[in-house]
């Protein structure tokens, strides 16, 4: 405690840490989701647009005819996700595309090193974890 007291009361500097770690938070997510979505093979963009982000809840849905050659709705989908996030959330990011997983085991040359688990890793390194 410096000498003195503080400068500024202990409620104050308790919304300003909640404040700071939101920001933190979703430039995380931010990072997570970028990672997610320009990773992702653009052929038939069907798995890029099937990324579905939320709070607090996985949302597993899949939609075969969806399509997002230009990566922005999806992008546009995980910033509104994260617009509604709050202390104490968990952000998710899902692809139930069925052949996800194949993907992820590094089976498309447009995504040799997989999608998810590369971005993982990148996340880690960026926070300093």
């Amino acid at each position: 405690m410096a000498k003195g007291g503080w400068s500024m009361p202990p409620t104050e500097f308790a919304m300003q840490i909640e404040d700071d770690t939101m920001v933190l938070f979703r430039e995380l997510c931010e990072q997570a989701s970028r990672g997610v979505i320009y990773r992702a093979p653009k052929d038939t963009s069907r798995f890029l647009a099937n990324m579905n982000f939320s709070a607090n809840r996985p949302d597993e849905t899949f939609d075969d005819l969806k399509r997002d050659p230009s990566r922005s709705n999806t992008l546009a989908d995980a910033r509104l996700a994260m617009a509604a996030l709050k202390p104490g959330d968990v952000f998710y990011i899902v692809n139930t595309t069925p052949y996800g997983k194949y993907l992820e085991a590094g089976r498309s040359p447009k995504a040799p090193a997989g999608v998810f688990g590369v971005t993982f890793n990148d996340l880690k390194e960026y926070s300093g974890t």
